[in-house]
């Protein structure tokens, strides 16, 4: 990973951080639905762990870390994509001016 891309990442994510506890702008009842049906699939998962053998339990609970820190990575790469799609359309439009900088900025990002 380059360091430009690391700093913007640190920035990125320092700025999704502090706006966890915020509103989300967008929402839908499709996701609302799909945090739902995680909240009830999750207990049911955390009540059928409860019941296997130890090996088994820790086998299943690493698996799921694995699978939550891919999906955060994804959500990750998603949202920083997000903000470099907007300042693309953002600089498309002629909102703002061209620069070298930003133009090496999002070629060394993607």
């Amino acid at each position: 990973m380059n360091e430009v891309y690391e700093a913007v990442a640190a920035f990125l994510e320092e700025l999704r951080c502090d706006s966890m506890e915020r509103e989300y702008a967008v929402d839908s009842e499709d996701i609302q639905q799909a945090d739902s049906e995680l909240k009830e699939a999750n207990e049911d998962f955390h009540r059928y762990l409860s019941r296997l053998a130890r090996k088994d339990k820790e086998y299943l609970e690493r698996y799921m870390e694995i699978v939550d820190h891919s999906h955060f990575m994804e959500e990750q790469r998603a949202y920083y994509q997000g903000i470099v799609d907007g300042i693309q359309m953002i600089g498309g439009l002629g909102l703002i001016k061209e620069s070298k900088n930003v133009e090496q900025l999002l070629k060394k990002i993607k």
